[in-house]
């Protein structure tokens, strides 16, 4: 009788299951070991390890399951990071979404995705080539804040859902760095010369002038805030805003900031919000992955 031939997706599942069963064992040597070689299946261990944990009854062991799982997402979404660091034509808002499945494990990316190629659409189909730059956030600002409905979120600004991607586009309201994100992708898919200014307390763009884009210096034609209906500002106002806030005016107060930085001050916001909230495990996973990108 000639022996069956296992498929690899077969025998990862027969040992995974054989490891499953042995992360009880009390040495911690072995457990450790354990512990590895499960992590090293990645993903692909996640459901076999839901699955055991919630049959389970014993809670150090359902707590041994829980902390494999936090750990293979936690490294997933790393791994995203900084697939997304070493891809320098990589959109933020994928790096937004990468960040939101920290939270949301399981959230619908695809619907998300296609969410955003309708608004996207919606501003494409109005624009022309005849229009002015003020004339385009005019109209990018009419889709995205009076028939989308998106807003800033004024009233509970420490909250994590503000700064969670997936969140921000459900409820429609965000803080003003994730109301940037979804400004900024769909500027970037009209090709639209719009980049991010990371001003302290807040966060803001920039329509830069076409001819200066592959400058050193930026030429900045106006300040543009997402986080208060798109409107449109000068230099003027940022400094007014700077003495408000008795912050002492620097040069990058008023030039545009690279990708990595609004990530960076997403991770930040996120790290904030959940130290606030007391959840200092989950704040201090957002804050690790801030490691991914530098």
């Amino acid at each position: 009788m000639q022996n069956r031939t296992m498929k690899p997706n077969e025998a990862i599942s027969i040992e995974l299951k054989a490891l499953v069963r042995l992360l009880d064992d009390p040495d911690m040597s072995v457990y450790n070991q354990i512990e590895e070689r499960i992590l090293s299946f990645g993903e692909a261990a996640i459901d076999l390890l839901d699955e055991f944990g919630s049959a389970c009854s014993d809670l150090e062991l359902s707590s041994r399951v829980e902390t494999l799982i936090k750990s293979i997402r936690f490294q997933s979404v790393y791994s995203k990071l900084v697939d997304w660091k070493n891809n320098e034509h990589s959109s933020i808002f994928e790096a937004a979404l990468a960040i939101s499945a920290m939270h949301y494990p399981k959230m619908d990316v695809i619907a998300l995705r296609q969410e955003m190629d309708r608004i996207t659409r919606d501003v494409w189909l109005e624009m022309n080539e005849e229009l002015t730059p003020l004339e385009k956030v005019q109209i990018l600002n009419h889709i995205f804040f009076e028939i989308y409905s998106f807003y800033g979120n004024k009233g509970n600004l420490s909250s994590p859902q503000n700064s969670l991607i997936k969140d921000v586009m459900e409820s429609k309201k965000g803080n003003s760095v994730s109301m940037s994100i979804l400004y900024l992708e769909i500027a970037r898919r009209l090709n639209m010369p719009i980049f991010g200014v990371d001003l302290p307390q807040n966060f803001v763009l920039a329509y830069i002038n076409n001819e200066s884009i592959l400058s050193a210096k930026h030429r900045v034609l106006f300040y543009i805030n997402p986080f208060n209906q798109g409107i449109i500002f000068t230099k003027k106002d940022i400094d007014a805003f700077l003495k408000q806030i008795n912050e002492k005016s620097r040069d990058s107060y008023f030039q545009i900031c690279d990708n990595r930085t609004i990530v960076k001050r997403l991770l930040h916001e996120l790290t904030d919000s959940f130290f606030a909230l007391g959840e200092n495990e989950e704040a201090e996973s957002y804050q690790k992955l801030a490691k991914a990108i530098e």
